[in-house]
């Protein structure tokens, strides 16, 4: 099929990008400049172009990336792109990218970051893995030295800095690191963390790449147990589940004291990440696209294209769930804001930590598994 017959247009929005080389840019641009590949945007939108324009061209397809919608196109947008009652896009073949956003209504396909609860036009394929990581380096072995957190402080439990903990985690000579740049940098840390405090709405739409990033580094993770990391969970060492300080101390005790487990999940996610490497994600883009996406494109395209009424009432369903979401997502704050204030028995203070590697009780069950 000659490639003009079959155009594919990434949409990036010039007002929230910037984008004026990007058809200039190969996979190593990925890697050796990983800061321009952060937010939703960029990450989903302008990296799946560079990584999936030359599989694309190979099939003859006709592959573009920047501002507006190309009318009969196949076009692949961040939802906040797809907005708009006034917006062109109705004119093209829309797939959409839902990210941490409300439900998708006006597209022919969404693209959601998790499998949790997928509608019918909703697909779920992982975010690409961070781009440029550097690997744990292996001639650590498996001494714990440094616990990191990589990603944005807005929403990291107050336990991060308390002092308590952080007392405790000196007198282990362990260093914690809150890398709030540099998230692809894995070299010098012995346990990665995630954890939140968030919406469950919220973190429904959350994906895993805390989970696999740290799979694909070498590196084991302590993680709270949101949906998205939950789902993908097969073994009890894919990660180690914490809900706050004092659990975070007894997984570094029960590590060091058990170096074959510290080495059997390191072991376990590199199996693990073989799901989520760039190749295996790009093959799941181009799985989509060869068996759903573009022979539904072309379906549209023979029954004429374009359906402004269509986009109109799909666009107000849209915006009317947003708006739920918006609600229900103030009265849980509201809810969360007053419960310490007529919940007595909520507890006030910090969980009881052990004050030193002596007095961690060992799960023995999770020794063995």
């Amino acid at each position: 099929m000659p490639s003009r017959q079959l155009p594919i247009h990434f949409v990036l929005d010039p007002a929230a990008t910037r984008w004026g080389d990007i058809a200039a840019l190969g996979e190593p641009e990925i890697e050796r400049d990983p800061r321009r590949f952060v937010g939703g945007r960029n990450s989903w939108i302008a990296q799946s172009y560079v990584r999936l324009r030359a599989a694309l061209g190979a099939r003859g397809w006709e592959a573009s990336a920047g501002p507006g919608f190309v009318p009969g196109a196949l076009c692949i947008a961040h939802r906040d792109d797809v907005n708009r009652f006034l917006s062109p896009a109705h004119a093209s073949f829309l797939v959409v990218v839902r990210a941490d956003r409300a439900p998708v209504r006006a597209c022919d396909f969404a693209i959601v970051q998790n499998g949790l609860g997928s509608s019918e036009r909703e697909r779920f394929i992982p975010l690409w893995p961070q781009p440029g990581l550097l690997a744990r380096d292996p001639g650590r072995g498996e001494r714990i030295e440094r616990i990191a957190y990589h990603g944005r402080t807005g929403t990291v439990p107050g336990w991060f800095g308390d002092a308590r903990f952080r007392s405790a985690l000196a007198a282990r000579n362990v260093d914690f690191a809150v890398k709030e740049a540099g998230w692809e940098d894995y070299r010098a840390v012995d346990l990665a963390l995630a954890a939140r405090d968030e919406l469950p709405e919220v973190l429904a739409n959350k994906p895993a790449t805390k989970l696999y990033n740290a799979w694909l580094a070498g590196a084991p993770l302590l993680a709270s147990p949101e949906p998205a990391y939950t789902a993908l969970r097969r073994r009890f060492i894919d990660f180690i589940e914490v809900r706050d300080a004092s659990d975070v101390l007894r997984s570094l005790d029960l590590l060091r004291a058990h170096p074959a487990l510290y080495a059997a999940m390191v072991a376990n996610g590199l199996e693990r990440a073989r799901e989520f490497t760039v190749a295996a994600v790009r093959a799941r883009w181009l799985r989509l696209l060869d068996e759903e996406l573009v022979p539904a494109f072309l379906a549209w395209r023979e029954q004429g294209g374009g359906r402004r009424t269509w986009f109109l009432a799909s666009m107000a369903q849209q915006k009317a769930l947003s708006r739920v979401h918006r609600i229900r997502c103030a009265a849980r704050r509201w809810q969360d804001w007053r419960a310490p204030r007529y919940a007595s028995a909520r507890p006030t203070t910090s969980p009881t930590l052990p004050e030193s590697p002596s007095a961690a009780r060992i799960d023995s069950s999770a020794a063995r598994a």
